[in-house]
């Protein structure tokens, strides 16, 4: 007969014994914990783009009001589809000169371009 070690403390009678194989002894891991997911390997592009957000977010830290505009432009983009290999290369290149500008000692601010609203008449 097979007990179940988490139903014996817990102070569980025999009916947890008769029911059935414990699924925590029958758990590679140990005691209750869930087994561990693994991710999935990125792909080399992936790779590319998390090394220029770790670029950018350490770069950032160096310079006041940075940090909330580089998060918001890699979220912003975080819904290009995965297929679209083109655009994500566009964007990892011109990152990667938005970078060496951040860098320089003389960069003090990030300007942006704004599209002007059409006046009223």
């Amino acid at each position: 007969m097979v007990s179940c070690p988490v139903q014996i403390a817990a102070g569980a009678g025999p009916l947890h014994i008769n029911a059935g194989p414990c699924l925590v002894a029958l758990a590679p891991r140990g005691l209750g914990r869930p087994p561990r997911r693994t991710m999935a390997r990125h792909s080399k592009l992936q790779k590319h783009v998390l090394s220029l957000y770790r670029q950018f977010l350490r770069t950032g830290r160096e310079k006041p009001g940075f940090l909330p505009r580089i998060q918001a432009e890699f979220r912003k983009n975080a819904s290009i589809p995965r297929a679209d290999v083109m655009h994500i290369e566009y964007l990892l290149r011109r990152g990667q000169r938005q970078l060496a500008q951040l860098r320089d000692a003389n960069t003090k601010q990030m300007g942006t371009f704004v599209q002007a609203k059409p006046e009223e008449q």
